[in-house]
């Protein structure tokens, strides 16, 4: 049979015409436009497909009606990959000059070209001040749809949004500005919008007005009852049914009426078109099925055949618009989705809900808790944005809900149960452990498993679920140090029968001749001496272990509560704060004055320690009302990317070098002492000569420059053909040896400064990059590391020593005379420790970087400092054990230690310096103590721990 569709009275998709008929009025229309008129920047940022454009369209037209010039600005037009700052400002300008008829008044090329002294952002506000207001009498509305466009900038558009924030606050100079106010419409949060996240004076987030976009209720949604009452005289329970299946979201709604409408034919038992029941119709018939229901327990059996056909009849005339309308929801939009799916909407969601970065697992563990319906109190936390931006949950009250029971339907546990199953390499193993209601251990991650595991829940925000499986799991590893416990105990067990033995030897020795009893009682006295020394020894050694990993699990318990807790949970921070004190006060007295790092039997409280207290320290007003020093200080250094970054060997200043071609010199407190420029193209590595005089650079062209500290250049040389990539000073600075990225590495002498050109002392044999060049603490020999991951060990007659089997991606000299050794790190992490002297591995163990670029020794050689590409610089002492962990803002690019160990300086992707303490046990249990002196609350508490 076939069906002619008739034409929709609703539209799917799209802005809906100022007219439209099936436009649906909500809160947030008068909302919008009354904001707006009264000069207020508001924002509409919500999931897709929730009305914003058709608002924006009714909000112009109604704006446009008091006489308000309004231009609607959709900036993904202008582009995103590809586009420079100047192309993306230049199109915001001329959209603007088509909008508001501006061509007549200026030519935007001249104007734009006239002014390319000024950078661009600078260019479009002098536009706004100059043009645009002194051109438009009237009131002036700017409106900026798909502003999460900018997300795929290749720059920041942070400025783009101060600029909006300056038009408001010129307000108070300037009376002119009071007649222009903006509005943002996208798909983002504003917190996803403003990219330097340290910034919140420039957004015009903290001064603006949201504007809620919820789904229809029915009362709003009576103009789509119109289309419905063409097809059946029972529009509003059909319209009631719609409601319930798509929650009022306006994308939904106006799909499935649309549906309805075209695939009538589907109504099937719906009755013929009849009154509806009005008033309390409705309820009569109910209560007469259900008197009828009462009065059939006394009729024959024919009679109550009867009855309960007719009962059924009036349930059939009551619900057919619920099973309608369910009908056309499974077999049109739920069933095989994926092909009914247009125009695109679930899929849509899906991409968002399943988009893989490092809130995937915990933003799928909150929605499964939602479908589970486990309550969950809205806040603002990065995964809770992500979700509700899906459009999937909505807030209702102070509660997050599912949207709608299409959703539930399509996006149910099963499929994210398999996704979640998809992403943990441990999905099986934590399926059975929480089946056995976390008491089968043998489903727990042990050794390889373990390390990958964290390895890939390194910066990732997991659900609670994954934090109790790895940290039972981690719990479980401490069983092998329980080992050493029960060696421990059965050498105390041999010591004590070696001393029953003994005994029994001298009772049996007595019984011998009276001329040896001298002999047996200095072998009793031995015998008993050495088991005694044998057992204590063994006890000590169950003890230390004993203790060891109690400081270690109470450590650990410190820092997965803190690391669980937002910023701005001060309380729960502060609590694990105090564990973290307990566990350092016991490792400090277990370890008393014993200086080397190397040596601590658990380093798990420095750890704990140092990143609670970062916690705290970052939130400013936490940080005001206690006495916690400045931890770690940051500038911006260069505009685009650091190259390199040192310390020199005083510890008075801090030299970097960037991609712009600069030097800079800077005071500890970030004052700029002396700039200069290099004239290397791009400078790619700088680097102080062990008596701090001098300052070599590498750059781009080829060249080395020596330069003084006030930018005076003292040499230059040629170094190779193409870019050199790597300098290191010999430790008496006379020689300094060069790398580049073809195949070259070579020595130069420097010292006396050589009045002709000296040939180099070439380091052959080398194929493509070479990626460093080291001497090594004394300057016997250095090493060469090229782009295959070789390390090559020369004498300083460039005669090759030896080839070392390592993959190494980076490698450091410790400067401790008394260590003789140097350190490698891999790719994936793994770092190995060699002997200086016969070039050996000592030790090896894997760091938690899966993808590791770089190494440093600390001066004293007690620590290594290792770099990834997740923002982030790990410390570890010699026994591979982590002590530190710092998070910066930006790809970290160098870093350099200070001469005495105690500050480390980080040089940033996008021009940032930041400079930050390195603290000791000692150190860290001081700030901490210190930090609860204004807090009466805990001194009962403080005063134990910190006496």
């Amino acid at each position: 049979m076939n069906f002619t569709t008739k034409p929709s009275y609703y539209q799917v998709g799209g802005s809906l015409t100022n007219n439209a008929p099936n436009y649906v009025k909500r809160h947030a229309d008068d909302d919008f436009y009354n904001g707006l008129k009264a000069g207020e920047f508001c924002y509409v940022l919500n999931s897709r497909q929730m009305g914003k454009s058709s608002l924006q369209v009714r909000t112009i037209q109604r704006l446009r009606s008091e006489g308000i010039a309004c231009a609607a600005i959709d900036i993904s037009e202008i582009g995103n990959r590809g586009v420079t700052p100047e192309q993306w400002y230049a199109g915001l300008l001329r959209i603007l000059e088509n909008n508001f008829n501006l061509s007549d008044v200026v030519n935007v090329r001249t104007w734009w070209r006239d002014r390319n002294f000024l950078a661009p952002v600078q260019r479009l506000s002098e536009f706004i001040e100059t043009v645009l207001l002194a051109n438009i009498a009237s009131n002036i509305v700017i409106f900026i749809d798909e502003i999460d466009s900018i997300l795929a900038l290749d720059f920041s558009a942070d400025d783009f949004l101060a600029l909006i924030r300056s038009c408001y606050n010129k307000r108070a100079n300037n009376s002119e500005f009071d007649r222009l106010t903006w509005a943002l419409l996208g798909v983002a949060s504003p917190t996803d919008l403003c990219r330097d996240k340290n910034v919140s004076n420039n957004t015009p987030f903290n001064i603006g007005k949201a504007i809620e976009l919820t789904g229809f209720d029915e009362t709003e949604a009576q103009p789509l009852a119109a289309g419905l009452a063409e097809i059946t005289d029972s529009s509003q329970e059909v319209l009631r049914e719609v409601l319930y299946w798509t929650g009022g979201q306006p994308f939904l709604t106006q799909k499935l009426c649309k549906l309805l409408f075209e695939n009538s034919h589907l109504i099937g038992d719906l009755p013929p078109p009849a009154p509806p029941y009005q008033g309390g119709e409705k309820e009569q018939v109910n209560n007469f099925i259900q008197t009828e229901k009462e009065q059939l327990k006394n009729l024959p059996q024919i009679e109550k055949e009867q009855v309960n056909n007719f009962i059924q009849g009036q349930k059939q005339q009551l619900n057919n618009p619920k099973e309608w309308v369910e009908k056309v929801v499974r077999l049109k939009i739920v069933d095989n989705w994926e092909s009914q799916d247009v125009p695109e909407h679930l899929s849509t969601i899906r991409d968002r809900l399943f988009k893989e970065n490092q809130r995937i697992v915990r933003r799928l563990g909150l929605y499964q808790h939602i479908l589970l319906q486990v309550e969950v109190i809205p806040d603002s936390t990065a995964e809770q944005m992500e979700l509700r931006l899906t459009g999937l949950i909505v807030k209702i009250g102070n509660k997050l809900r599912l949207a709608n029971p299409i959703y539930e339907a399509i996006f149910n546990n099963t499929i994210v149960q398999q996704k979640l199953d998809e992403l943990a390499p441990y999905s099986s193993a934590i399926k059975a452990w929480f089946n056995s209601h976390c008491q089968d251990n043998s489903q727990l991650l042990q050794g390889k498993d373990l390390q990958s595991s964290l390895i890939w829940a390194a910066e990732k925000s997991l659900r609670n679920e994954d934090f109790q499986f790895l940290t039972a799991s981690q719990k479980l590893m401490f069983t092998a140090q329980n080992q050493l416990l029960e060696s421990t105990k059965l050498e105390i067990t041999q010591a004590v029968n070696d001393a029953q033995k003994a005994q029994l030897e001298t009772q049996a020795s007595k019984q011998k001749a009276k001329q040896w009893i001298g002999l047996g009682s200095a072998a009793l006295a031995l015998s008993l001496a050495g088991a005694i020394g044998f057992s204590t020894l063994a006890y000590q050694r169950f003890k230390l272990a004993q203790a060891s990993i109690e400081i270690e699990q109470t450590g650990s318990d410190a820092l997965l509560l803190a690391v669980s807790q937002k910023t701005e949970n001060s309380q729960a921070l502060s609590e694990a704060l105090l564990r973290a004190i307990a566990s350092g006060k016991a490792l400090k007295n277990l370890v008393k004055n014993q200086p080397h790092l190397e040596l601590y039997p658990a380093t798990r409280p420095l750890l704990a320690l140092q990143v609670i207290l970062d916690k705290l320290s970052s939130n400013k007003q936490q940080l005001q009302q206690s006495s916690l020093p400045l931890r770690k200080m940051n500038w911006k250094a260069h505009k685009g990317a650091i190259t390199s970054v040192a310390f020199s060997p005083d510890r008075q200043i801090i030299a970097t070098a960037g991609v712009d071609d600069s030097v800079r010199i800077w005071s500890l407190s970030g004052q700029k002492l002396s700039e200069w420029k290099a004239l290397q193209k791009s400078i790619n590595v700088l680097n102080f000569s062990p008596d701090g005089k001098i300052l070599a650079t590498a750059g781009k062209d080829s060249t080395v420059k020596l330069w003084d500290l006030s930018g005076k250049k003292i040499y230059k040389f040629q170094a190779m053909s193409g870019s050199v990539t790597s300098i290191s000073f010999s430790p008496d600075s006379k020689f300094l040896a060069a790398a580049g990225i073809e195949s070259n590495a070579a020595i130069w002498q420097i010292s006396p400064i050589p009045k002709t050109r000296l040939l180099p002392v070439f380091l052959p044999g080398h194929n493509g990059l070479v990626r460093s060049v080291n001497f090594s603490q004394n300057g016997d020999f250095l090493t060469t590391l090229d782009g295959k991951s070789t390390v090559r060990i020369w004498n300083s007659s460039g005669k090759l020593i030896q080839k070392i089997p390592v993959q190494a991606i980076g490698i450091s000299f410790s400067l401790n005379q008394q260590q003789q050794r140097f350190a490698t790190v891999t790719l994936n992490g793994k770092i190995g420790l060699w002997n200086l002297s016969n070039q050996e591995l000592v030790k090896e163990f894997q760091t938690l970087h899966l993808d590791a670029k770089s190494i440093s020794f600390s001066p004293d050689g007690e620590r290594l400092a290792t770099v990834g590409i997740d923002k982030t610089v790990r410390l570890w002492n010699l026994a591979g054990r982590q002590v530190a962990q710092f998070e910066f803002a930006e790809n970290v690019v160098s870093v350099s230690w200070s001469r005495d160990g105690k500050q480390i300086a980080v040089a940033g992707s996008n021009g940032t310096v930041w400079l930050r303490k390195v603290e000791s046990l000692k150190e860290l249990l001081k700030e901490s103590c210190n930090f609860f002196t204004n807090q009466p609350e805990y001194l009962t508490r403080v005063s134990s721990l910190c006496q």
